[in-house]
């Protein structure tokens, strides 16, 4: 983890009613909504400051696989995008109340992390056995001449339609891994894509795809970071104290729906109804839980004030205060859906297969009642602090 001034910050606000040289949110008697507010921004920052020196690093490994590509350069690549979304899946609880990840127009999150995709949007792709070598962007170089960003950025949900998905972490993941043809494990694409005057079709176009596209998750990475800044008007805006209650409800509400509808409903309950590996969220990498572990560890550091060797006030500090009972629930829900999730058999594309009462689909219905009951005991421990939140979506 990175090392700022902020890790000072909640020590010398308590200093002197403490009368202790230690930090973390357990020895803490009684911390204000304002200390509670600060240090999650200021987790928020550095969780985002370390997911572009991760996606830098990234670049890295692919500007070494493009320059000479082997299926060793290939497999690096390949465990580094992996490693590229490490600090980032942390910080995916807070969504859902227009902050900057998803905020309109920029609605960043979705240029980072759409799913799930249509692989001949963007590449040759195989659709009933048959395999479709002049379709996608790489492959259709009137309707995209020079590959750039923007173009890119101007393709993504073409349409109207979801699945045009042409930026992101999982269209880089397709571009690294091919499509996912069997039953179980990652796509099979060959290194030979690549390399030009090999035997696959337009590789300097595909080549151009996958650099633009990784600078593209580290530009639109840094534009997260950038509203996270300590003097950023939207940072400054959030820690305000005439907004500490509305900046409290953000938070709750990013953890509780991302929680109950995200993780659960969408990432792990669509596969599970579909029983469609096309439908989990790493198809291409067979990666999908770890992803979703570190989701679920997200969540519960973002309730404890944590990240990384960082423990300072947090949401659990005021919720104890108001309900010790109901903090006690709460951080039991959140290790429970930890556990929940990592007791899911690996691979998730053969989990989500069989009958109900198979091993690997009882494990996923016991994560989706864990997430639910966190959700919803995230909106129970809002009203705690007098906070009042939406749980679920009118829809739902």
């Amino acid at each position: 983890m990175s090392v700022s001034a902020r890790n000072l910050l909640p020590c010398l606000a308590l200093a002197a009613s403490l009368l202790s040289t230690g930090c973390s949110s357990d020895d803490v008697a009684a911390v204000s909504r304002a200390e509670v507010v600060a240090n999650y921004a200021a987790n928020l920052y550095e969780g985002y400051s370390d997911s572009v020196v991760d996606a830098e690093a990234f670049k890295v490994d692919v500007s070494a696989f493009l320059v000479e590509p082997t299926e060793a350069t290939l497999t690096t690549a390949r465990d580094s995008w992996l490693k590229s979304r490490e600090h980032y899946m942390l910080t995916e609880g807070a969504r859902f109340y227009d902050g900057p990840i998803d905020r309109t127009p920029e609605n960043y999150e979705a240029l980072l992390n759409s799913w799930p995709l249509d692989e001949a949007f963007i590449d040759y792709a195989s659709k009933d056995g048959v395999v479709e070598e002049d379709v996608g962007i790489v492959n259709m170089p009137k309707e995209m001449p020079v590959i750039t960003f923007d173009a890119l950025v101007a393709k993504n949900g073409e349409l109207d339609e979801p699945e045009n998905v042409s930026v992101g972490y999982h269209a880089v993941e397709f571009l690294l891994w091919g499509q996912a043809l069997n039953d179980v494990g990652p796509g099979e694409r060959p290194a030979t894509d690549y390399v030009i005057g090999g035997p696959s079709k337009n590789p300097d176009r595909r080549q151009d795809y996958l650099s633009v596209a990784v600078d593209g998750i580290i530009s639109n990475l840094s534009s997260v970071r950038a509203a996270w800044e300590p003097t950023a008007t939207y940072r400054v805006d959030f820690e305000k104290n005439a907004n500490l209650d509305e900046s409290l409800t953000r938070i709750f509400t990013g953890l509780a729906k991302f929680s109950k509808g995200e993780l659960g409903s969408q990432r792990l309950g669509a596969a599970y109804e579909s029983k469609h590996r096309h439908d989990q969220h790493d198809c291409f990498s067979s990666e999908t839980l770890v992803d979703y572990e570190r989701d679920a560890r997200g969540i519960e550091a973002m309730y404890l004030g944590k990240y990384g060797d960082h423990d300072g006030p947090g949401l659990d500090d005021l919720v104890k205060a108001a309900d010790p009972a109901l903090d006690a629930d709460l951080k039991k829900k959140l290790q429970a859906s930890i556990n929940a999730i990592m007791d899911i058999p690996k691979p998730f594309e053969d989990a989500i297969a069989g009958d109900d009462d198979s091993p690997g689909r009882k494990a996923i219905q016991a994560a989706l009642t864990a997430l639910n009951e966190q959700g919803d005991t995230l909106g129970a421990a809002a009203a705690a602090i007098g906070i009042s939140i939406t749980v679920d979506d009118p829809e739902e």
